[in-house]
């Protein structure tokens, strides 16, 4: 990884680089001249414009409280060797760029489990004995508003798989063995149910060679082990509510970016899936029918003289029947299915592992559904009912590995579009299968 790196010595040559541009990281390594390094770290802090730069602070071990306190975000003391700060740059810069697991979510990838903000955060402690477990809790709880859990690697590992939710574990270093409290680290970090939490490691003494791994592992942040003072206690307290503040954070981007994606995907009128996220789901249901061997329908569904509808009683009118129309075919279809509205009166339902038989009873199940009952019209468009039918086009395809699964998904669609058209073409409310051009 490459850095530019300016350095300043004075205040006047720190302002001249902050009016140049705002830094990713500021390493405080010592007093300027005519200010303190706590004075201007808490100066940096309390600026505006670098509210959110993080501060990197060099000081002895006694110093790291005032320092945390100052506003830094993380310390190293300043004899630590190139690996270790090369290491906690990594890991700030990193944390300051999360931007939240913006992919996962819409069925392109597992979702992450929800966090619940209306209760204390939970923070697991996993040490070498329970003794020393106990020992963090009891000064920690006194500094910090949180539940505290004592487990071992086993019951830490049994609660993640299980998708019970932690915010923030503190580990130490060294469990059953030297260097296994990383390995546990690594896993939990791969595990859907604590991915998502907050990591600190808890390092001897002796194994300060432990604290550049932990932090390229993911650690989002080292302590020394021994709480056995109340500064060294209040400043571990200090750094692991940083870290929750943190994981909130991320959190609540992550639920925004999730938000914007369902959005993007969804259509506001009738609840149901877009074309945007339609088209790129049913090539994955062409992979899987590839690998499985076994069919899927595609079935494309036009709502009959839906233009008349909002010619004669408004758009409000069709926008009710729309609804109304896409709730009773969700309702039709199941969990199992994808719905999507495709644009205007137009819709597509797609089900995998789809036999002849069973499509053309969901494809007529569809149209007696829409046909059941009278859609009751508002009141602002003068009340009423109004009977509602559909034409239902319908083509079974088989993905293989010979086409690529879009290819696939383009012709089936195409197929069922035509069967469409036909269904309409012979009178509406009526399904036409692509294969048989078989009419119920």
């Amino acid at each position: 990884m490459r850095y530019d790196v300016v350095a300043a010595g004075t205040r006047e040559q720190l302002a001249r680089q902050l009016d140049d541009g705002l830094p990713d990281l500021i390493i405080i390594s010592g007093a300027l001249p005519d200010l303190p390094a706590d004075a201007l770290c808490s100066a940096i802090s309390c600026d505006p414009r670098l509210s959110e730069v993080p501060i990197l602070m060099l000081v002895p071990a006694e110093a790291r409280l005032a320092a945390l306190q100052a506003g830094a975000a993380a310390t190293l003391e300043p004899d630590s060797g190139d690996e270790i700060l090369l290491a906690r740059i990594r890991n700030i810069l990193r944390q300051s760029d999360a931007p939240g697991d913006a992919g996962v979510a819409m069925g392109m990838a597992e979702a992450p489990a929800a966090f619940d903000h209306g209760t204390r955060p939970l923070v697991v402690l996993v040490a070498e004995s329970p003794a020393r477990a106990l020992c963090w809790r009891k000064m920690l709880s006194d500094r910090m508003s949180c539940r505290f859990e004592v487990r071992d690697p086993d019951q830490a590992l049994g609660a993640a798989a299980e998708g019970r939710q932690v915010d923030l574990y503190l580990i130490a270093a060294d469990l059953r063995e030297r260097g296994d409290g990383l390995r546990l680290l690594s896993e939990l970090r791969s595990r859907h149910g604590s991915r998502d939490a907050g990591f600190v490691i808890a390092i001897a003494p002796d194994r300060h060679e432990l604290s550049a791994i932990a932090l390229d592992l993911g650690a989002g942040e080292v302590i020394a082990d021994l709480l056995d003072t109340s500064a060294a206690a209040e400043a571990a307290a200090m750094s692991l509510q940083m870290l929750l503040s943190r994981k909130s954070r991320s959190d609540q981007r992550r639920a925004e970016v999730r938000r914007h994606m369902v959005w993007a995907m969804t259509d506001p009128l009738t609840g149901l899936h877009n074309r945007r996220y339609a088209l790129p789901k049913l090539a994955d249901i062409v992979r899987a029918s590839a690998q499985s061997g076994r069919s899927f329908g595609v079935f494309a569904i036009d709502l009959d003289h839906f233009k008349a509808v909002n010619d004669r009683h408004g758009h409000t009118a069709g926008d009710a029947v729309l609804a109304e129309i896409a709730t009773r075919m969700r309702d039709t279809v199941g969990p199992d299915g994808l719905i999507a509205r495709m644009g205007g009166e137009e819709f597509l339902v797609v089900l995998g592992d789809c036999p002849t038989v069973r499509a053309m009873q969901i494809a007529e199940a569809l149209r007696l559904a829409v046909q059941a009952r009278p859609v009751r019209l508002p009141g602002v468009s003068g009340g009423g009912q109004l009977r509602v039918t559909a034409s239902v086009g319908l083509a079974l395809g088989r993905g293989d590995g010979d086409s690529w699964p879009e290819q696939v998904a383009h012709l089936v669609l195409e197929q069922a579009d035509r069967a469409l058209l036909a269904a309409k073409a012979a009178g509406r409310n009526r399904v036409v299968c692509a294969t048989t051009q078989h009419a119920a």
